[in-house]
């Protein structure tokens, strides 16, 4: 995971606990575009089912959670962007279908992300990502950071207790398929396109691909403090790496 994007590391004069505080929970506030809308929680939790009924003449494959993995990676911007840490979101809880056909085009999945899953800075994938990402986080911001991320203020967990995502369309591409994918999370849905890399081999489909997308072409505005001298970069990259088996 080399290949994320690099920026200035944390400047040690601002690495006090304070500045810590205040620049993890600012950049956390607004976690993930995939993960945040700007609408009021209900005041009952909502349940997320996927219940998409099987395309004619695809084979399913159910998604092998412990093989597969999603990563988020963050970063500060701004004039105090060196105030600001960068952040490593992962998940190992990804579940869900897809439906492969033989002709990739009619091929589709869903999928469930729970968000209270999400694993916030851990140091493995830290040192795994490298470069910026590397910076050790103590235990104390990563658990701020968790808390303000799944809050009734971000991703509502206690609302919205998980992310779906559905295949709307699937267009072969020369190395694979891009997917537009429907991301729905507090009740607002938002179309991505994702390039995929998929392999087949006997009853095993794997997938992998990364992505960049702007929280501003989401509709969304990257939240900031002091002006907007310290802020959320608008551009976020996603990374995913997905292991299916087939379904008798």
């Amino acid at each position: 995971m080399n290949d994320a994007v690099h920026r200035q590391r944390i400047h040690p004069a601002l690495a006090g606990a304070r500045a810590r505080r205040i620049a993890g929970a600012m950049l956390m506030l607004a976690p993930l575009a995939l993960l945040v809308a700007g609408c009021r929680a209900p005041t009952a939790a909502h349940t997320q089912v996927v219940a998409t009924a099987a395309p004619a003449g695809t084979t399913p494959f159910r998604l092998d959670a412990d093989a597969s993995q999603v990563w988020i990676f963050l970063h500060a911007d701004g004039p105090l962007a060196t105030m600001g840490h960068t952040h490593v979101i992962s998940s190992r809880a990804l579940r869900g279908t897809i439906w492969l056909h033989p002709d990739p085009g009619h091929s589709a999945c869903d999928f469930q992300l729970p968000v209270a899953q999400f694993v916030v800075d851990d140091p493995q994938e830290r040192t795994a990502a490298g470069g910026e990402f590397a910076e050790p986080l103590d235990e104390a911001a990563r658990a701020g950071t968790r808390e303000h991320m799944l809050g009734d203020r971000q991703l509502d967990a206690q609302h919205y207790p998980a992310v779906l995502l559905h295949c709307r369309h699937v267009v072969p591409a020369a190395d694979g398929v891009t997917v537009e994918l429907a991301v729905t999370l507090r009740d607002r849905e938002t179309l991505l396109p994702v390039p995929v890399k998929w392999r087949r081999s006997g009853t095993v489909l794997q997938a992998d691909g990364e992505f960049s997308f702007k929280q501003s072409d989401l509709g969304l505005e990257p939240y900031s403090l002091l002006f907007g001298a310290l802020r959320v970069a608008d551009e976020i990259h996603a990374r995913f790496r997905l292991v299916a088996r087939q379904q008798q």
